[in-house]
């Protein structure tokens, strides 16, 4: 019987341990495809809508764009000239180090003929090889006018892919605008009623938010009503009602400008909203499409990173080594200054897109300004009928003499009589100031007057532009 026993017990852990690994390879399975399913995830391309198919088409139309640009001739050009500027300093600092620049940004001090050959070697490579770079790249001559009118076109091509998408969108952006500033109008609308509730605050509802604000504490009440700041919020409050009952100045005034205080802000935000409303509705047609364009442009650059990432592309700069190896003769340094020369034109090459996107095909006359064009011609026939009828009646017009300018003549002529010079004080406002300018047409009648009496004139200035002047 023992031995039976020991069987059926061993039969058992068997059977409980085997039940135990069936569920945790059941586990490890169901866990193994769970990772297969998030790969699969992760290894599906996301689907894209038709607006990012487009996008992302035009970014690769502008790296198309760059891929076909060759930097040859602007490099023929430009290599002999940054070259000649890198042996023109070495051949005037010929010990020069390039440990010198490790030292200045350490802050170590300099003698001086380190200190003398680093600040020329900023120059050649600041004022002279960028700026003859950045120069002869941004020069309309030598710049676009090595792009073949295919790669210009190109530009263009990809640029009229947005705008056409943007046109087709014309409903849409009309539908959406006339929501939002509807959502405007009801804000606008929402701010009146607030208004109008709080100033029909009950006082107490002016307490009870006072005693609410978590920020306006115990503390703070017992600096201003003399309360004692270790008892507890409903002890504060029951001074508090107490001397609203007794008709406390302190608690009435509070309750006068804490009213004040809402409404103002209040008031403030309806004019803000109001304004932001009447802004708003004025966008035309042309705006929704500006801000649209921007829009997917941000979408088009969202697609363009990856492939600047791709190629390699960064922003354009000259380094302190490739000035060491042109010095050196690597040969490297002509393929990193071909690659210079192209992340330049690639900087210029995303701003000509930018510009067709936006600035290209705008309208010289937009018919909707028809009112303004003709209150313009009826402004200019009205100003040159008055200019007209003022011109053929100028002997009958009587203009009074300013008594300033008598005093004026009559300051001068007893400053002449006395032989003492006129003082003509400008003031201490800049060129730019109205007061200022006027000073100035004033300063040219006294000084002409002065010259006829021919008196001396002292004109203090605190602005050298003013003294030209």
């Amino acid at each position: 019987m023992r031995s039976i026993f020991k069987q059926l017990i061993i039969l058992a852990l068997a059977f409980s341990v085997y039940a135990q690994q069936v569920p945790d390879s059941a586990a490890v399975i169901a866990g193994e495809a769970d990772s297969i399913k998030s790969n699969e995830e992760l290894t599906t391309p996301a689907v894209l809508s038709d607006e990012e198919k487009l996008c992302k088409e035009v970014a690769e139309d502008i790296m198309v764009i760059y891929d076909k640009w060759s930097p040859e001739r602007d490099f023929n050009i430009l290599y002999p000239r940054v070259k000649g500027f890198v042996e023109d300093f070495f051949g005037q600092y010929p010990d020069f180090d390039f440990g010198v620049i490790q030292k200045d940004k350490l802050g170590e001090k300099l003698n001086d003929y380190e200190q003398r050959s680093f600040v020329a070697f900023k120059g050649t490579k600041n004022d002279k090889i960028f700026e003859e770079i950045a120069r002869f790249i941004t020069t309309k001559d030598f710049y676009w006018g090595y792009i073949s009118d295919e790669l210009d076109g190109g530009i263009k091509n990809a640029a009229r892919k947005i705008k056409d998408y943007t046109v087709s969108r014309k409903d849409i952006l009309l539908a959406d605008q006339e929501k939002y500033v509807e959502s405007l109008l009801l804000d606008s609308r929402k701010f009146e009623r607030q208004l109008d509730s709080i100033k029909a605050m009950p006082d107490e509802k002016v307490i009870d938010d006072l005693l609410s604000d978590e920020n306006y504490n115990s503390e703070m009440l017992a600096l201003e009503f003399k309360i004692d700041s270790a008892r507890t919020k409903p002890e504060v409050q029951a001074v508090i009602e107490q001397l609203y009952r007794e008709k406390d100045k302190r608690i009435l005034d509070y309750i006068i400008s804490k009213k004040k205080e809402l409404v103002e802000n209040k008031r403030a935000e309806k004019i803000a909203a109001k304004d932001l409303w009447v802004e708003e509705k004025r966008q035309t047609i042309f705006d929704l499409f500006e801000l649209e364009t921007a829009r997917l442009s941000d979408i088009v650059y969202g697609f363009i990173t990856p492939m600047e990432e791709a190629r390699g592309i960064r922003s354009f700069d000259i380094s302190d080594e490739f000035i060491k190896a042109i010095h050196n003769n690597d040969p490297g340094a002509e393929d990193e200054f071909r690659h210079q020369i192209k992340l330049k034109f690639y900087s210029g090459l995303v701003g000509a897109f930018g510009s067709a996107v936006i600035f290209d095909d705008v309208p010289v006359f937009r018919t909707f300004r028809t009112n303004v064009l003709i209150g313009t011609f009826l402004f200019m026939i009205l100003f040159f009928y008055i200019f007209i009828k003022v011109k053929r009646n100028r002997e009958k017009l009587f203009i009074r003499r300013i008594p300033g300018l008598d005093a004026i003549d009559d300051a001068v002529g007893r400053a002449t009589e006395m032989g003492k010079p006129v003082v003509y004080d400008c003031g201490i406002g800049y060129y730019t100031q109205i007061d200022t300018i006027a000073s100035m047409l004033i300063l040219r009648s006294v000084a002409k007057k002065v010259a006829e009496f021919k008196a001396e004139i002292y004109v203090p200035t605190c602005d050298p532009i003013i003294m030209q002047i």
